[in-house]
């Protein structure tokens, strides 16, 4: 019986690309035994990276053929008798959340770069489609001294700001020392450059060197404990690898130098703020001191009308024409929707400001004979009655 010959070019070619897919896991298994999105961690996870990867170096592979290109790319630089490597494009996380596309600027010093159209923190969630308590995780490889190291930087937007910092609309997110003005909870910083250019950030990480393949990946964990991740394929360097994928000039050694990650028994991507509803500043959500323990909103049953604190306990409440302003309180406040409408109709009142703590509405002018509904998710919370001065009421004294 004539046995198979083990040699062919389809099957050389699934070795070779099942090594450069498990020798690129092992890369950078500190993140991607957890990153694909409603997976168990570890086994689930790379059998899924493996699969996906497989997929796309294959369909990579039967489009050269198809144009009457060589295979050899696949060969030349992940040879099977070594223990070299070299990146390619891969398919790092998948899930639902908004993509963070990155791209990689050569001729500008081979930095990483996104797009933003402003430098704020407003402008910085607005951009990536991001939340309170996001957490936003930069990969890369960067070659350096004839190595490749992989890197990550990690920031978690503070779950207690509206706008996704410790700090005012205004502050710019590079100031002008150069440092990034982040909360450090639970963020683990890994820069060596991160600057705003134009319409822009560029970075890179660890200890310098070419970036030669980026991506950035999006986690966030909503009340009921579920993670989520962002879709993240590494983009790579144009420059240094050439338009197909694995076209470095060449492969490199094993011996690599790996991100530090330091991972003290947790999982790198599993540290967003549950929600918006972790603790303020540097504190961990812990309820130790200072901090707030993630849970569902706690409304206070007062609000601030015209100035003055009135219990709104029983679904109403009178006061003084005009009402110009009511302001309402509470705890984990943040993804609670406030409206109100002047006699229940017409157009819906948004607030002025709204944070975790609570919302405002102010530059109102309920006149008298007139009511104010309050709503809270879409259903009626109180109505506070506006009637004319001294025909009683409760906004005259505390």
């Amino acid at each position: 019986m004539k046995q198979k010959n083990p040699k062919t070019t389809a099957q050389t070619l699934q070795r070779v690309l099942m090594k450069v897919v498990t020798m690129f896991y092992a890369m950078f298994k500190g993140i991607c035994n957890h990153s694909f999105e409603g997976l168990a961690i570890g086994f689930e996870n790379m059998t899924k990276f493996i699969g996906v990867n497989i997929k796309y170096l294959r369909e990579r592979a039967a489009t050269l053929q198809n144009s009457g290109q060589s295979l050899s790319q696949f060969y030349q630089f992940i040879p099977l008798q070594s223990d070299k490597w070299t990146p390619y494009a891969a398919i790092i996380a998948q899930g639902h959340l908004p993509e963070i596309s990155v791209g990689i600027d050569a001729e500008g010093g081979h930095k990483a770069y996104v797009n933003a159209p402003g430098r704020t923190y407003a402008d910085f969630v607005a951009a990536w489609g991001l939340q309170r308590g996001d957490q936003v995780t930069f990969v890369t490889v960067q070659k350096r001294e004839a190595k490749y190291e992989v890197n990550y930087s990690r920031l978690i937007l503070n779950p207690r700001n509206a706008d996704g910092s410790g700090a005012p609309m205004t502050t710019e997110i590079v100031n002008s020392e150069g440092e990034f003005p982040c909360s450090n909870w639970k963020n683990r910083l890994n820069f060596s450059t991160f600057t705003f250019d134009t319409d822009h950030f560029n970075f890179v990480l660890g200890r310098g060197g070419i970036v030669v393949a980026a991506g950035i990946i999006v986690s966030r964990k909503d009340r009921s404990g579920s993670w989520f991740r962002s879709n993240c394929q590494l983009v790579l360097n144009e420059a240094g690898f050439g338009s197909d994928l694995c076209s470095l000039a060449e492969a490199v050694e094993k011996s690599y130098v790996a991100a530090d990650i330091d991972l003290e028994s947790e999982y790198y991507l599993n540290n967003a703020g549950a929600s918006g509803t972790g603790a303020t500043g540097d504190i961990t959500p812990s309820g130790g001191s200072g901090g707030v323990t993630p849970g569902d909103p706690a409304y206070n049953t007062t609000a601030t009308i015209n100035g003055v604190s009135q219990s709104i306990t029983g679904g109403s409440v009178t006061a003084t024409a005009p009402v110009t302003s009511v302001t309402v309180s509470g705890t984990n406040l943040g993804d609670v929707t406030f409206t109100a409408k002047i006699d229940g109709t017409g157009d819906a009142i948004n607030p002025t400001s709204h944070d975790a703590n609570g919302a405002s509405f102010t530059g109102l002018n309920v006149e008298a004979n007139h009511n104010l509904v309050v709503y809270r998710n879409g259903s009626i919370w109180f109505t506070i009655s506006s009637h004319s001065g001294g025909s009683g009421g409760f906004d005259t004294g505390d």
